[in-house]
């Protein structure tokens, strides 16, 4: 017996010590043991042994789970293993998790209870389970942030892509355009190339436009507040509108307060856009009948007004009910009615975006099936108290101002560089400025232009962006570095295709004066030279009418034949302004470059996509001017997948793109003919031929060295022009070539000392 008392004085040592509570009930329902735990999870005491289970916890809110699993086992219903139920212990719900079974006490059957609190390890996974959401939740945001930021850079380079590749045809349409503007003598014609111009800017503006959602949405639309006259923007307006609505047999009428202050400040861009959506939108729902336009103002002190324009028509009119959505994206009232009218419905909501930007309102007043008149009020500041005059005095102005159109300046004391690694770029910009009679100084790199602005004085100097080794920024960038050079105060004007909303201010905080987009407007180019020229270098040039630099073309060129090498003559002759001789000039610099294919193959070789990305992006740029699409097509997709690191694909399909340009070669070659040069050979009378000495052409060399570009070519020129023998003729005509059509002064330096050393 000692053994067995041992025994049990073991057993309840045990008990007493275990972190489990253990609770005895008898089958007539009597507590007969309790361990300290179990006291603590109850909330009982040794004093409620021997008392009634059911007295202590039948009554006892928050038990009930508990107590149908002891009933269960009580009354042998069926044991409990593991069973998780809620006890409310002061006040407090607490997790316990129940096992039951049965023992035989002093011969006496008894329900054995044992129970864990697990209440804070339920809290401690249900906190895991719960930081294990989070952190999923976190890595689906992430991810979700990331390829929404990889959309938007995606959205971005499309953006950007698309508005340089959209701007080139229309500014080749304006620029023949112009062409008409300057040389025709017929009133008529120049009334209408004056509608064709103004539209085409018109259209310019609703290609931007296309990129304002987003723009607005990411709230990177500016306002960018200049200095601009009224008059002129009223008078883009009425061209804007009136031929539109001529088509549709509508009349149109526009008025002005005559004492409407003559210069404000403000941006003159959108309010044309806001207004010309509200005249456009008259138009299209309008059947028959007319519109009014209506410039008044009101004054606010001495600097401050609001412009108030309004725009009524006898249109179809606005329901009550659908005035709410009348600013809603992609949304067109009367749907059924409408469906024939053109537009994608955004137009009312940039209104609304670019009002808000500028602190203007709109006020809406219509009635449904007889018309409906907008007005917008945009504050504005006075800055030339003037009286604007009346609105017929505007448009005749308008017309004399035709004639004027073909009134330019020259400048020929005026010195201009201008820099861009590509040849043909500097071709085309040198004939646009042709007939200011400038100099105009070339550099083909970054470095070269750094050489030449420590040396000479330029009154204005225009950079490329995208060049390689060194780009146009950080070479202007070298160029604020330098002291006590001759061009510390020379405006420097960025050349550049990112026409996206934000890049000229990118450019202005980087030190550029101005910012010119790719393909240049001549219009633009000229005024920008102009404004930044030393108004005592500038003269105006009389009116030459079609005599003055006439454009020549040619009347048997087989266009049609030309397609099938995927080059367009036609135009490519309208990027060239027409002049033939100058489109000429551009496909023989284009067929001397084929030896390109090697130096961008070993690109790919090496696996340098940024300088493969220059490259070709500048192989696009001369096909599209030379009207070679298909080749610039592709072109694009290389430069697009290169600027993405994506050499799988440029390895892919860098055969097709050489096949391409080889073809695109092959129609070149047959436009040219037989005589592929403008330098021809001179005969010899009498079988004589100059005969030129080293030191004839090291003096050549000499003055290309002391930058006395114009006295080396005039004697090229003159050398050339005389009779040769062919390895002489062949030499003079690559230094030529050089300087002429590659603008590479150190080639031709070289050329020469090569010969003049033998």
């Amino acid at each position: 017996m000692p053994d067995q008392n041992n025994n049990e004085n073991l057993y309840k040592e045990i008990v007493t010590n275990m972190t489990e509570g253990v609770m005895v009930i008898s089958l007539n329902g009597k507590i007969t043991m309790l361990n300290p735990a179990a006291e603590s999870m109850l909330g009982l005491t040794q004093d409620d042994v021997g008392s009634s289970y059911g007295s202590i916890f039948m009554m006892r809110e928050g038990t009930d789970a508990f107590n149908e699993v002891i009933f269960d086992t009580i009354q042998e219903r069926g044991k409990a293993t593991n069973v998780t139920v809620d006890f409310m212990h002061n006040g407090e719900i607490r997790n316990l998790t129940l096992t039951t079974s049965y023992i035989r006490n002093k011969g006496e059957k008894s329900v054995v209870v044992v129970m864990s609190d697990m209440t804070e390890l339920n809290e401690l996974r249900d906190a895991q389970t719960a930081l294990e959401k989070i952190k999923k939740l976190n890595a689906e945001f992430e991810k979700a942030k990331n390829e929404a930021i990889m959309a938007n850079e995606a959205k971005s380079l499309f953006l950007s892509n698309m508005s340089h590749e959209i701007r080139t045809p229309i500014n080749a349409v304006l620029g023949m355009n112009e062409m008409i503007l300057r040389e025709c003598t017929d009133e008529q014609l120049l009334t209408y190339a004056a509608n064709i111009q103004s539209s085409g800017k018109t259209l310019l503006f609703l290609i931007n436009d296309i990129l304002d959602m987003s723009k607005i949405e990411s709230g990177k639309m500016e306002i960018i507040r200049v200095d601009y006259d009224p008059a002129s923007l009223i008078m883009d307006l009425w061209n804007v509108i009136f031929l539109r609505a001529q088509e549709k047999d509508l009349s149109v009428k526009f008025s002005l307060d005559e004492t409407l202050p003559k210069t404000l400040y403000g941006d003159d861009v959108r309010i044309k856009q806001i207004v010309t959506n509200l005249l456009t939108n008259a138009v299209k729902y309008t059947p028959q009948g007319g519109l009014e336009m209506h410039v008044a103002y009101e004054r606010h002190g001495e600097e401050q007004l609001s412009l108030i324009i309004s725009v009524k028509d006898t249109g179809m009119g606005i329901k009550k009910e659908d005035m709410g959505k009348l600013f809603e994206n992609f949304q067109r009232l009367d749907e059924e009615k409408n469906r024939n009218i053109e537009g994608t419905g955004l137009g009312m909501n940039i209104t609304m975006s670019l009002l808000k930007l500028m602190d203007g309102d709109m006020n809406v007043e219509s009635e449904y099936g007889k018309g409906s008149t907008f007005t917008v009020t945009i504050p504005q500041r006075i800055v030339c108290d003037e009286p604007t005059g009346d609105f017929e005095s505007i448009k005749i102005m308008q017309e004399k101002n035709h004639a004027d159109r073909r009134q330019s300046f020259e400048a020929p004391d005026a010195n201009v560089l201008v820099v861009d690694d590509n040849a043909m770029n500097l071709t085309v910009f040198k004939s646009l400025l042709k007939r200011t009679k400038m100099n105009i100084v070339t550099a083909d790199s970054g470095k070269k232009c750094l050489e030449l602005v420590q040396k000479d004085h330029y009154d204005i100097i225009f950079m490329d962006h995208m060049m390689p080794e060194m780009d146009g920024v950080e070479t202007l960038h070298e160029i604020q570095k330098m002291k006590d050079f001759p061009n510390a105060d020379t405006p420097i004007i960025v050349l550049t295709a990112n026409a996206l909303s934000g890049a000229r201010e990118g450019y202005m905080k980087e030190g550029f004066a101005d910012f010119l987009t790719k393909p240049i407007d001549v219009d633009l180019l000229e005024q920008t030279v102009a404004d930044f020229l030393p108004k005592d270098l500038v003269r105006i040039r009389e009116s030459g009418g079609a005599d003055d630099e006439k454009a020549e073309t040619e009347q048997n060129i087989d266009y049609e034949g030309f397609m099938q090498y995927g080059i367009s003559i036609e135009n490519g002759l309208s990027l060239a302004k027409g002049d033939m001789d100058i489109y000429v000039d551009l496909v023989d610099m284009f067929l001397r470059e084929h030896e390109k294919q090697d130096a961008m193959e070993q690109f790919i070789l090496d696996r340098n996509m940024k300088d493969y990305a220059i490259w070709v992006h500048g192989l696009k740029g001369n096909a599209r001017t030379l009207g070679a699409d298909k080749l610039a097509d592709i072109a694009y997709e290389h430069e697009l997948k290169s600027k993405a690191d994506d050499i799988a694909y440029v390895e892919a399909h860098w055969d097709e793109l050489v096949a391409v340009w080889d073809t695109t070669q092959d129609g070149f070659r047959e436009f040219r003919g037989e005589d592929s040069g403008k330098y021809g050979v001179v005969s010899s009378e009498n079988g004589e031929v100059l005969q030129l000495s080293q030191s004839d052409l090291e003096n050549v060399a000499s003055l290309l060295e002391n930058f006395e570009t114009d006295q080396a070519l005039e004697q090229l020129k003159e050398w050339i022009g005389s009779p040769l023998e062919q390895e002489m003729y062949e030499l003079i005509k690559s230094v030529l070539i050089a300087l002429e059509d590659e603008f590479d002064e150190d080639k031709a330096i070289e050329l020469l000392m090569k010969n003049g050393g033998k």
